[in-house]
C-alpha cells in the first residue's frame, strides 16, 4: 500500500510564462479591469476578486502564479491578507504585489514586513506591470518546477527503498509496517534491540553439487532452493535477512511483533522441510545429486538494523540468538530441524504433533552452561 502523495499542480516548463495565471484583488471595478486588460494583452489568465476573505479562500485552491492585491479592501485589507498567505506553508511561494496608491515610505515598510515581493503604484503603466508580473510569474514557475521536480525524486526514492525492503518481509507485512507510519527508510536507518526468532536454513550436499554441475545449473538449482524458502517465509510472516552462499537467515518477531512467532518460525521450518523433499527428489532424478535441508533455531535478544560499512549495507539481524541458531544449523542432519529450549516452550500444542525429541545439551563456544535444544526428523507433507 503506498502512502497518499501531496497533490501538487503539475510542473510546466519555467520558459512558458504567457499561460501563467495571475489573480487580481482589487475592489476598484475600473482599476481591476484595466489591469486585466493589459495583462490579458500580454497572455495571462486573469481571475478578478474584490475582497480580501474571499482571496484567502481562492488564492490556496487556485494557486496562481501570481497575486495582484490592493492595500485598500473592505474588510481584511491587503497587508493582512499578504500577512496570511505568506504564513501558510500551502502559500508562501506564491508572489504577492501590493499594488497601491499610498506612496509613504512607511507604507512600504509595512508591506515588505507583511512579505510582499513587490509593489506598484497607482495608476498602473502598462509596461511596468507586464514586466514585473512576467518576471515574478517566470520564478513562481520556475519554483513549482523544481518543487515538482524534489517531490517526484521523493517517490522515485521511497518506491526503490520499498522495493528494498520487499526482499526482506513479504508485501502484506511491509502494507501493515507502513500502515503503522513507518517508512522503509526508518526501518532501514534505525538499530532496535528487541526478542526475536532467529531461523538458519543450510542446503546439505552443496559444495558437492557445485563441483559437479555447470554454473548455470548450480545457480539455477541455488535460486530454486532459494525461492522456494522465502515463499515459505513470507507465508509465515518471516523476515528474509541475509543470503549467504547455501545458507537463509531468517526472523520472526521482527520487524511486526507476533504473539506467536514461535510457532510460525517452527511451521515455517517444518514447511521447508516438507516442500524440499519434492526439490530433492527431483534434483536427484534429474542431476544425480543428494542434497538436504538443515535447520536450526533459537529464540532471543537481537539487535536488527542496517549493518555495514560506508559502501556495503544490508539489512540485518545480530545477536546471541543468531549465533545459536547458527550453530544448531551446523549440526542439524539432512532432513532434521534443531530447535532451542526456549522456542519450544513458547509454542502450544506442536509437542503432540511433531514430537520433538530432546537431544543431548549442546556447549557452545563462549557459553558456560550448555543449552537444551530438541529435535524434529518426522516431517509432514502438507495435505
Amino acid at each position: 500500500m503506498n502512502a497518499p502523495q501531496p497533490a501538487i499542480r503539475p510542473a510546466i516548463d519555467p520558459r512558458i510564462t504567457d499561460a501563467s495565471e495571475v489573480l487580481v484583488v482589487d475592489d476598484h471595478t475600473d482599476t481591476a479591469a484595466l489591469i486585466r486588460l493589459y495583462l490579458e494583452r500580454a497572455g495571462f489568465v486573469v481571475r478578478l476578486i474584490d475582497n480580501g476573505e474571499q482571496a484567502l479562500v481562492s488564492v490556496p485552491v487556485l494557486r496562481p502564479s501570481v497575486v495582484l492585491l490592493d492595500i485598500i479592501l473592505p474588510g481584511i485589507d491587503g497587508l493582512e491578507v499578504c500577512r496570511r498567505l505568506k504564513a501558510d506553508p500551502a502559500t508562501l511561494d506564491i508572489p504577492v504585489v501590493l499594488v497601491t496608491a499610498l506612496s509613504r515610505r512607511e507604507d512600504r515598510v509595512r508591506g515588505i514586513e507583511a512579505g510582499a515581493d513587490d509593489f506598484l503604484s497607482k495608476p498602473v503603466h502598462p509596461e511596468e506591470l507586464v514586466a514585473r508580473v512576467r518576471t515574478l510569474a517566470r520564478l513562481s514557475e520556475m519554483r513549482r518546477a523544481l518543487e515538482y521536480e524534489r517531490l517526484q525524486r521523493e517517490v522515485e526514492q521511497r518506491r526503490q527503498m520499498q522495493r528494498t525492503f520487499e526482499r526482506y518481509i513479504a508485501p502484506e507485512v511491509l502494507s501493515e509496517v507502513l500502515a503503522a507510519g513507518n517508512s522503509p527508510e526508518s526501518l532501514l536507518s534505525r538499530h532496535v534491540r528487541t526478542d526475536a526468532i532467529a531461523l538458519f536454513a543450510d542446503l546439505r550436499g552443496f559444495t558437492r553439487m557445485s563441483e559437479t554441475l555447470e554454473a548455470d545449473r548450480v545457480v539455477a538449482l541455488l535460486n530454486e532452493f532459494f525461492t522456494t524458502l522465502t515463499e515459505v517465509t513470507y507465508a509465515y510472516e518471516g523476515t528474509v535477512f541475509n543470503m549467504a552462499g547455501d545458507s537463509l537467515l531468517i526472523g520472526f518477531n521482527v520487524p511486526i511483533a507476533r504473539e506467536d512467532s514461535a510457532t510460525r518460525a517452527i511451521l515455517a521450518a517444518c514447511t521447508m522441510q516438507s516442500q524440499f523433499l519434492d526439490i530433492a527428489e527431483r534434483w536427484r532424478s534429474e542431476d544425480g545429486i543428494e542434497v538436504g535441508l538443515g535447520i536450526g533455531i533459537c529464540g532471543g535478544n537481537v539487535v536488527v538494523g542496517n549493518v555495514g560499512s560506508r559502501t556495503y549495507m544490508t539489512y540485518t539481524m545480530i545477536g546471541d540468538a543468531v549465533n545459536v541458531a547458527a550453530r544448531l544449523m551446523q549440526l542439524a542432519k539432512a532432513g532434521e530441524i534443531l530447535i532451542s529450549r526456549n522456542v519450544l516452550e513458547q509454542t502450544d500444542g506442536l509437542d503432540a504433533y511433531y514430537q520433538p525429541e530432546p537431544i543431548e545439551p549442546i556447549l557452545l563456544k563462549g557459553k558456560s552452561k550448555p543449552i537444551d535444544a530438541y529435535r524434529i526428523a518426522r516431517v509432514f507433507s502438507e495435505s
